[in-house]
């Protein structure tokens, strides 16, 4: 099974080249740093929902948060 932090930067990523964006550009637009999204994208950073928010927001996204018993 995928790691969630792996399959939220996977989407991000995805959603972000869908949107012709580049790193930068959603640097700019979310404020977040461009290394720190980068980071996210790869899987080697675990961002905060104030963060997810930020960048979801500029790519047209939200979070859906589900927790459920095992």
């Amino acid at each position: 099974m995928e790691p969630t932090v792996n399959k939220i930067g996977r989407i991000i990523k995805k959603r972000r080249k869908e949107l012709n964006l580049e790193l930068k550009d959603l640097q700019d637009y979310s404020g977040i740093n461009y290394a720190s999204i980068s980071d996210i994208e790869n899987g080697k950073a675990n961002p905060t929902i104030k963060t997810l928010e930020k960048l979801l927001d500029v790519l047209g996204m939200q979070i859906n948060i589900e927790v459920v018993s095992k």
